[in-house]
């Protein structure tokens, strides 16, 4: 895994300016209004995803920021989104039909970080995998629950149980516009962490350095993953919690490449047909203000298609 801008899926995110993400130049953001329609009956987690056009990527790109832009129209066809992020109890479901076995057992290791730990550090852990993410000592750290999003997984154990489940993991540019729901500020529903209402919109580490987290918003690692309201189109954890795992192969300059092929607005872009990396989006709980500002609307995470970490969920969609 490269070091730096490149390798926010497995946690390593380079720091982000805040200005960068919601005050330079053009920020993505879309501009139906359209609502979503939540489904019933077999599909009660899916939430109806109008079709639509937003700006995708923004124009306050540095030298270390390049992927995020430049800004360009994106049209999408309606689709639909899993309501949360896939939580251990469904993904044990899953492995119960199945028999699968995770990428982290096969490789018999996953990758995490406590608190206390210096900024940008994993650990390898013999053992960690989705039942027990920081391995044997699970338990002590951070107990796992069926109503936690499910973590340890790679983008190949997501697009496994996507397609067990007659779905897939969604676009890059489709899992955005769904998590703005029409916002153009940072997050959903403005610019700072804490919603208007006083209350907490996200989690993430809340501490100046991963020596401490004050867990303000009540949790240090993984929350429950209805525990933040949902945006204006019913869906939670647009941002934080965990990584979320999306389709797309990474390339640095994929933005450009749609930006210039499509001057007028590229529909239902898919990404890069090959790559090394996979893109994951949305930031973590181990996102702080100063080693990550990768939880929002914009930042790009990557990593290997076959790597798993403490902080990395995903949700399906159709």
């Amino acid at each position: 895994m490269s070091v730096g801008r490149a390798a926010a899926a497995g946690g390593l995110v380079a720091a982000l300016a805040l200005a960068a993400l919601v005050g330079c130049g053009a920020t993505g953001g879309a501009d139906t209004t359209s609502a979503a329609a939540p489904r019933t009956g077999d599909d009660a987690d899916l939430i109806a995803i109008p079709a639509g056009r937003f700006v995708l990527g923004h124009d306050g790109a540095t030298a270390d920021l390049t992927d995020e832009g430049p800004a360009h129209v994106v049209v999408l066809d309606a689709f639909e989104l899993e309501r949360t992020l896939v939580t251990v109890a469904a993904f044990r479901a899953f492995v119960a039909a199945t028999g699968y076995v995770t990428s982290a057992e096969r490789a018999g290791f996953g990758k995490t970080s406590v608190v206390g730990m210096k900024d940008w550090a994993w650990k390898t852990v013999r053992g960690a995998s989705w039942r027990a993410p920081w391995g044997e000592e699970t338990p002590r750290v951070a107990p796992q629950r069926d109503d936690l999003p499910v973590t340890m997984v790679s983008w190949d154990d997501a697009d496994a149980y996507c397609r067990w489940r007659g779905r897939r993991l969604p676009t890059e540019a489709e899992w955005e516009y769904a998590m703005r729901a029409g916002a153009t500020t940072r997050f959903p529903w403005g610019d700072s962490p804490t919603r208007p209402d006083g209350r907490p919109g996200l989690n993430y580490w809340e501490g100046r350095t991963h020596e401490e987290n004050l867990a303000r918003d009540g949790w240090v690692y993984a929350s429950p993953v209805e525990t933040y309201p949902p945006n204006r189109w019913g869906l939670h954890d647009p941002a934080g919690n965990v990584w979320q795992w999306v389709s797309d192969w990474y390339a640095r300059d994929a933005y450009a490449q749609d930006a210039a092929a499509h001057p007028e607005g590229v529909r239902n872009p898919q990404g890069p047909v090959s790559g090394v990396f996979k893109v994951a989006r949305g930031g973590s709980w181990w996102c702080s203000a100063r080693s990550c500002h990768a939880y929002g609307l914009v930042t790009r995470g990557k990593t290997r298609p076959d790597a798993a970490f403490s902080n990395n969920g995903f949700r399906c969609a159709r």
